[in-house]
């Protein structure tokens, strides 16, 4: 039995893996400004440092249709993706700090879960969608409901939701 085991494992390691070879893929979170957010990056982060694995972070703004002042939408977009840009770069330091890794960025305007799906559909090797669940009367949040939902039969990788109200060492004893 031990020869079989020995078997599987040399063919697991010199299988050839979508995306990165020889890692354990990328953890996707959606950045928000929210302590839900704040948990969800704790665990992909841990989550990745324990499995070899890379994070992602998705920041999707939400533009306005201003086709008659075209002006006006071009000052906002620039505006929009400026501080887009800033909270990005502020959470790949966060990552850094949690897990020694400089994460992937995305930066994409649209729907939030038309973006996310097709971010998922382009990029092999993302593994799981890592979100950060509500706990208050709000419910879970919009991504969470609608992914653990509906959305469920759009994604093609798991989606992990971290509860809110766990603190920082919970994270780290799970992740």
């Amino acid at each position: 039995m031990d020869e079989n085991i020995k078997d599987a494992e040399i063919i697991e390691l010199g299988s050839d893996k979508q995306g990165r070879r020889g890692d354990g893929g990328t953890f996707l979170v959606v950045a928000e400004d929210s302590h839900e957010f704040e948990m969800s990056l704790r665990y992909a982060a841990r989550l990745a440092q324990g499995h070899r694995g890379h994070v992602s972070i998705l920041y999707v703004m939400a533009i306005d249709d201003f086709q008659h002042w075209t002006n006006v939408e071009a000052i906002m977009r620039k505006e929009l993706r400026e501080q887009a840009e800033k909270f990005v770069w502020s959470i790949a330091r966060r990552v850094n700090e949690l897990n020694g890794q400089v994460p992937g960025l995305y930066i994409q305007e649209g729907i939030h879960n038309d973006v996310l799906i097709d971010l998922i559909n382009e990029d092999p090797s993302i593994k799981a969608l890592v979100l950060g669940g509500g706990t208050g009367s709000a419910g879970p949040g919009a991504l969470v409901s609608y992914f653990t939902g509906k959305g469920l039969g759009r994604l093609r990788v798991p989606v992990i939701v971290v509860p809110g109200h766990l603190d920082q060492q919970k994270i780290d004893a799970i992740s």
